[in-house]
């Protein structure tokens, strides 16, 4: 009777231990409904009484669609509360003090890794909400914030696949007439003009060459906008250094800004100088038509160029953020220059197009050794055209409409530009304004620029024929376009590379 009992007994207890180790692993056992679909999730913080403005249905769809990034690549959910610190929040613009309504659904949030956001699409529920704002998420670094007011105020800019690829050359176009888009300024808002540009100031009577717009063939450029180029030089120096043509170009964007802002800047005329204390800004013309060093003998006064050695001034260019060069007139007069120098050797034979190529090497390797890449960007302007012989600006008041019309002017100097260039390891951006500048020979200061402080209209040695300035700009003008090209390189940042067509 008693060994009954006892085995009876073990499986009792044997089966009451099944009992509970059964229960112990399933209150243990893990649950699907416990993961959350957000953990791998980045939302933006809008305001710290907000919530989520991705509702579960577009959770949902982010984590089934094929197109989502690898969970690797995404960062942790940000929670959203009120006890955020006070030095994170205030990073955080709250969206001013309407009632915000959740987000639509259609407000797609960039992940991580994610270039080139697209714009969100606004819903009629945020209309009177101010949508300029800056999460603070590692996915957005390079997004910008984003600005309904703009799009009202301004004509939208639409892009074509070419111009997305970098691939779009706003330097081949066309020259069109629109009295209503140009000039950019007028020409009395900027007195500091100098007298070889103030065509109108020294007595020009026709207006229309200021009436020209570029276009370009298989893209839109972006209208010139000062407002926002202030915003893109914002803190910054821009030296722009070259000849007399590039201190144009050095005028005719100080007026375009200046022009924006005339109580906020001034231009330093005597020091070349354009400052705009409300951007501190500051962008300066320097002196050098050869870019190499220019030694004058004091005896017989004559001029000596020193291939392998920058300008003296050079040392004023480092640290800026723009630099912006050219040269090539003065390498086309054989009068400007008596002897070559290149290694202590002295040449009185050697070929322009020689000389001119080693000044070149001279000029990229300073720049390879200079240029901290990630703080400046270095632009080159290919040589502007003049008008003489047949195609003498001499009176001309309209544009050549010929597309096959070429100046030979500086051509094979231009190649060496070209050929220098793409042989640098550091990048240059290049303002390829030759072939839409040839087609401007109504454009020219002519017979209303200045000679040793006479009026060439007024000079009575010679014809007036005989001496019309055909090389410098009325302003406004030309220059105007290559700024405006300047400033579309800026927006696009489409002259990537070199194009040499």
């Amino acid at each position: 009777m008693g060994s009954p009992t006892i085995l009876g007994r073990w499986w009792l207890v044997t089966f009451a231990s099944f009992i509970v180790v059964l229960l112990f692993f399933l209150n243990h056992s893990p649950s699907s409904n416990n993961i959350s679909v957000l953990q791998n999730l980045t939302i933006p913080i809008i305001a710290s009484n907000m919530q989520s403005p991705m509702p579960s249905n577009v959770v949902e769809k982010a984590v089934n669609s094929s197109n989502q990034f690898p969970i690797s690549k995404l960062q942790s959910c940000i929670p959203i509360n009120k006890d955020i610190p006070e030095t994170f929040s205030s990073q955080i613009p709250l969206l001013a003090s309407h009632k915000v309504e959740p987000a639509s659904p259609y407000f797609q949030v960039p992940a991580s890794g994610l270039q080139n956001p697209k714009l969100p699409h606004i819903s009629d529920n945020l209309k009177q909400t101010t949508l300029s704002f800056q999460a603070p998420s590692s996915g957005l670094k390079d997004a910008k914030p984003f600005d309904k007011t703009s799009l009202q105020n301004q004509e939208p800019y639409k892009y074509n696949d070419d111009e997305e690829r970098g691939k779009c050359n706003i330097f081949q176009g066309k020259w069109v007439y629109d009295p209503i888009r140009s000039p950019l300024y007028d020409a009395a808002i900027c007195p500091f003009f100098s007298d070889t540009t103030s065509c109108r100031r020294n007595g020009r009577q026709d207006k229309e060459y200021e009436k020209w717009r570029w276009e370009a063939n298989q893209c839109n450029i972006p209208r010139f906008n000062a407002k926002d180029m202030l915003e893109r030089l914002r803190g910054k120096r821009v030296v722009i250094v070259g000849d007399s043509i590039n201190y144009s170009q050095f005028e005719s964007l100080a007026c375009l800004l200046y022009s924006a802002i005339p109580d906020e800047s001034y231009v330093d005329v005597r020091n070349r100088v354009f400052r705009a204390e409300s951007y501190n800004l500051v962008i300066q013309s320097h002196w050098a038509e050869f870019l190499v060093e220019v030694v004058v003998n004091k005896t017989d006064g004559k001029r000596t160029l020193k291939l392998d050695s920058l300008v003296p001034t050079a040392w004023k260019w480092k640290d800026a953020d723009i630099m912006l060069f050219n040269t090539g007139h003065w390498w086309v007069n054989r009068k400007r220059w008596d002897w070559f120098q290149y290694k202590k050797k002295v040449f009185a034979d050697m070929k322009v197009e020689t000389a001119f190529k080693v000044a070149m090497k001279t000029w990229a390797r300073w720049i390879e050794k200079n240029v901290d890449t990630s703080k400046t960007t270095v632009y080159f302007r290919s040589m502007s055209p003049a008008h003489f012989g047949k195609d003498w600006c001499y009176k001309s008041t309209n544009p050549i409409m010929d597309e096959s019309y070429q100046v030979t002017f500086g051509k094979s100097l231009k190649a060496i530009v070209e050929k220098t260039l793409q042989g640098m390891r550091t990048p240059v951006k290049y303002l390829n304004i030759t072939k839409l500048s040839e087609y401007r020979v109504d454009a020219h200061s002519s017979i209303y620029a200045t000679k040793q402080g006479k009026l060439l209209i007024a000079t009575k040695q010679k014809s007036p024929v005989m001496v019309a300035d055909c090389s410098h700009w009325c302003l406004p003008g030309v220059p105007d376009t290559w700024n405006h090209l300047l400033y579309a390189s800026m927006v696009l940042d489409s002259s990537r590379g070199i194009s040499t067509s």
